[in-house]
Parts: C-alpha cells; structure tokens; sequence
C-alpha cells in the first residue's frame, strides 16, 4: 500500500473533475497507484502539484482579502482567477516564443483591468531575436505595439513602444512592424536582450464599424521551420511559471488602486481626480487615465460629465474591485466619446445607475453597489490634461435625476435600448469571432 502526502493529494483533487470520470483518483485516494519511477515524468507530475499549490495559494489570497467580505464580489473574485488562470496557462504551456501566436483578450476574460474598447493581443518573443508583425487595419481607432521585459503581466517595465501616429501604414490598411535588435524597415522596434513579451492594442471607438483588422507575428527565419510537440522538461517549467504568474496578477489587480487596511481605499469615492500617464505602470504612452471608486445604492446616481478631448480616442467604463470590466457585451457599462450623445453645452452628460434612466448616455452597474469607474484618454499630444475639463461626479437621489440634466436631454426608450444592446452584442461578436 503506498500513502500519499497532503500535497500529492491536492493534486489529484486539482487535476481530477471526478471519480467517475477518472477511476485513477479512487485508486490513488486508496492507496493503490504505485511511485512513477521515470524522471521525467515525476519531474511534470511535482509541477503539476506545484500548479496546484499555485491555485490553492491564489484561492485563500482572494478569500482573504478586503474585498471578499461582501458578497457582491466573491463570484467575481473568482471569475477574475479563473481569466487570470486561463491567459497564464497560455502563455506559459502553450506559445512558443519561436512560433509565436497571440493570446486574446476579449469580452470572454474579463480580468487584469481590462478596456472593453481593446481587443489585447499578447505573446512571448526572445529578447535579442528578430521578429516581424504583419496585418491590415479596419476601423480602428488606433493600433499600437508595446514589448515588455520579465514575465509579469500586472505592472511590467516596459522596453519599446510604438505608437499609432507613428506607424506607417500602406493606403491599403497593409503594415508591417519589425522587432529587432537591429534597425529594419519602416516600423521598426528596438528588441533588447531582456525583452519577453508583445502586446498589440486594437481600439475601437465606433462599435458600429466593420469587424478588427488582422494581426499576426512570426520570428524571422522560423516561417517554414518544423515545431514538434512539447518537451517534458519545458513543459514543466511552463507550468510551474504559469502558478507564479497567477499568483502574482491575483494579487496585483486585487491591489491596483487599493490597500489592504480593512475597507480604506487610496483611490477617492465617487469623486475624480486629474487624469495622469501610466505609461511608468506598463500602460499606454501618451495615454492619461483616471480612476474613481463609485458607491451608491440602488435608489441613488451618479452624475458624470466630461468633455471631448480632441484626441484620437476616449472613453469611460465601469469595473469591479478586482478590477475586471463589468459585463459589456449585453450590458451597457461602457461609453466611448462616440457612442456618447453631446449635449448642445457641447460636454457629455452620463448617469451611473442599478436602474435604467431613459438617457442615450446610461453606464449600467448592473446592482453592483461598489466598483471602479474608469477613462481613457489617448491622442492629445501628450500635453498637460486642461484642469478644467477634469470629470466630475455628483451622486443624486435616482428620482431627481431631472433636476440634476440638462432640460432638453433625449429620452430614452426600452425600444431603443435594446436596439443598442443588440448593435454591442453583434459589434462584439464580429470583434471577438465569437
């Protein structure tokens, strides 16, 4: 009879989804599964266990922490690691910086304070190696390619950024970006020896538009060479960086704008700051963003104003405390500039409710009582953000809300919101091809 540990145990209850379906776990809970004696296969069999311990170790993060003391977050808690989970598996046990694909990030993960106007494409490249990205754009807003160095997809250093006011692109759409260590073509990107990674942002303002351009990535050199399948020993590794990096992005989003003190957050309620550049946290260049905790209950508002920037692109969205996107495919919890209806004052004028008030310009909490509303700003030529088109925030009783919009705001019917969840379901469809 061979006993197994506790950590051996947590294993199989990991990788197992039932007895039934897999008889080996009856075996091995009573005792019957004799020791693998090949290497290498107790070499994968320990990284699996390790994975393991990864998830428990990221389950009693979340369930410890602040914000799972209300009940309104903990299916979300868990919704953010199960995203987290899926993208670190990805990247870790299934791209191969030689062959590179892109992981995508869409309306199907919702985590790692996500933008609900971006479709992330994501891979693993080799610092010091070549590489060339090729596609054609759409519609997009703008598209713009950013190399990363380390494995930590939460607050990483960023090493290269191209901008879409930079890129060249063919009349045709057609584009070409050439990541290398030496200077190539037209769209070129420094790739210095301890660059890891490449992220595409795609952005789309006008959900109306046609379906995303193409992106696609290949390592120069590789295009016809022959991949086998995967190598017990990397394969470890992956799964072994694959735990670390969900315990590190479980714990980082969980904390991005807030502390650990019992309920204190270092992010304002229901009041905005002055939007800022990222770019130092891994965001965007010449992005400016800001954040603000919305609380209200369900028979109160918030009134949000802002004001067109000029820019290429702007937008306001709604998060949990986990920082995931609120659900947008068929709820509308997101704005851009263009999908907002300007009032003749020429600023937008939104209301943020649990409850629908028959406004073109509704960011729709579905019930959540406490969340994140955030903006984006991007395009405005990297000068200072006018302090006196800041956003600004004033929470109402629902039934005033009247009194509180301008006079001559355009109703709202039930007709035309779902005619509007209809038109974001399909633009998401086409954007996401699912």
């Amino acid at each position: 009879m061979v006993r197994i540990t506790a950590r051996e145990r947590l294993a199989l209850i990991g990788a197992m989804t039932g007895a039934a379906v897999f008889p080996v776990f009856r075996a091995a809970v009573a005792g019957e599964v004799t020791k693998m004696t090949d290497s290498a296969s107790d070499e994968l069999a320990e990284a699996w266990s390790d994975l393991c311990a990864s998830l428990q170790e990221a389950s009693h993060f979340l369930q410890g922490h602040a914000n799972y003391r209300a009940e309104e977050n903990r299916a979300s808690g868990y919704q953010m690691m199960a995203s987290v989970l899926v993208k670190a598996l990805e990247m870790h046990t299934r791209i191969d910086p030689d062959f590179p694909v892109f992981h995508v990030h869409d309306a199907l993960h919702l985590c790692s304070a996500d933008n609900p106007d971006q479709r992330y494409l994501q891979t693993r490249i080799r610092g010091g190696e070549s590489y060339r990205i090729w596609g054609r754009l759409t519609n997009e807003a703008r598209l713009d390619v950013q190399i990363y160095a380390g494995e930590s997809t939460s607050l990483p250093r960023s090493t290269g950024f191209l901008a879409f006011e930079e890129m060249h692109v063919e009349p045709d759409g057609t584009y070409e970006v050439i990541v290398s260590p030496e200077r190539s073509g037209r769209n070129w990107m420094d790739n210095p020896p301890d660059s890891a990674r490449v992220l595409i942002r795609q952005v789309y303002s006008d959900w109306s538009v046609e379906p995303p351009g193409e992106v696609h990535i290949d390592r120069i050199g590789f295009e016809g060479a022959r991949r086998t399948g995967p190598v017990s020993d990397e394969m470890a590794r992956g799964l072994r960086e694959a735990g670390e990096n969900l315990k590190q992005d479980v714990a980082a989003w969980a904390n991005l704008h807030q502390t650990q003190t019992g309920s204190d957050h270092a992010t304002p309620v229901n009041a905005i700051p002055p939007p800022a550049s990222t770019f130092a946290q891994g965001g965007a260049k010449d992005r400016y963003m800001t954040f603000s905790i919305y609380d209200i209950a369900d028979d109160e508002a918030l009134v949000l104003r802002w004001w067109p920037m000029g820019g290429t692109y702007q937008a306001v969205h709604l998060r949990d405390l986990w920082n995931s996107s609120l659900e947008y495919t068929n709820m509308q919890s997101s704005l851009t500039g263009e999908q907002c209806y300007e009032d003749p004052d020429g600023s937008y004028w939104c209301v943020l409710s649990a409850r629908d008030p028959g406004i073109a310009n509704w960011l729709d909490t579905g019930g959540l009582r406490r969340g994140y509303v955030a903006f984006r700003f991007d395009g405005i030529g990297g000068k200072p953000f006018d302090a006196a088109k800041v956003p600004t925030l004033e929470k109402v009783r629902f039934n005033d809300l009247a009194a509180h919009l301008p006079s001559d705001t355009p109703r709202f019917s039930p007709r035309d919101r779902s005619a509007a969840l209809a038109a974001r379901r399909k633009h998401l469809q086409e954007r996401c091809h699912r």
